[in-house]
């Protein structure tokens, strides 16, 4: 392999891994242990909706099937972190909100991000910062491609 792209490689290798530690890290100091990063997750889904959201919301943003968010629901509400009901208008859909726990565990995160990323970008010139953004930027619409691509191939073949 082309030695830059080894290095390309190892370094998204690396740091892929080392943001998923520092978060794992981070949620169990805050949580006590007692939340994974995919509830994490979906929190701050919840969190972004103003602390209310639908199944059908957080499946979608999250990409993952309405069951598997109910089931995380379920977890989430027993451990206290959310509370749901059923919508008024449409006795079929499902409204989600944090509690206050849920709310201090979602704003602990978010502080969190903000200040890894303060963090990040006061080590970098403007002109590396710069150069992050756009490469990180064309990163994501590669990967984005590529999803579409697979995602479309994967429903041709079913």
């Amino acid at each position: 392999m082309d030695p830059d792209l080894a290095t390309l490689n190892e370094l998204f290798t690396t740091t892929y891994r080392s943001v998923l530690k520092v978060e794992e890290v981070m949620l169990r100091h805050l949580s006590n242990g007692s939340l994974t990063l995919s509830e994490m997750h979906m929190l701050e889904c919840i969190g972004k909706r103003k602390g209310d959201a639908a199944i059908t919301d957080i499946a979608q943003e999250l990409d993952i099937t309405p069951p598997s968010v109910t089931m995380a629901v379920k977890r989430l509400e027993k451990k206290g972190f959310i509370t749901k009901d059923r919508s008024k208008e449409d006795g079929r859909r499902v409204r989600v909100r944090l509690t206050e726990e849920g709310r201090r565990a979602e704003t602990a995160h978010r502080y969190f991000h903000r200040q890894m990323l303060r963090a990040v970008s006061r080590a970098l010139e403007p002109v590396q910062r710069d150069a992050l953004l756009s490469a990180l930027a064309s990163i994501n619409e590669f990967m984005r491609q590529k999803v579409e691509e697979y995602d479309g191939a994967r429903r041709e073949n079913a």
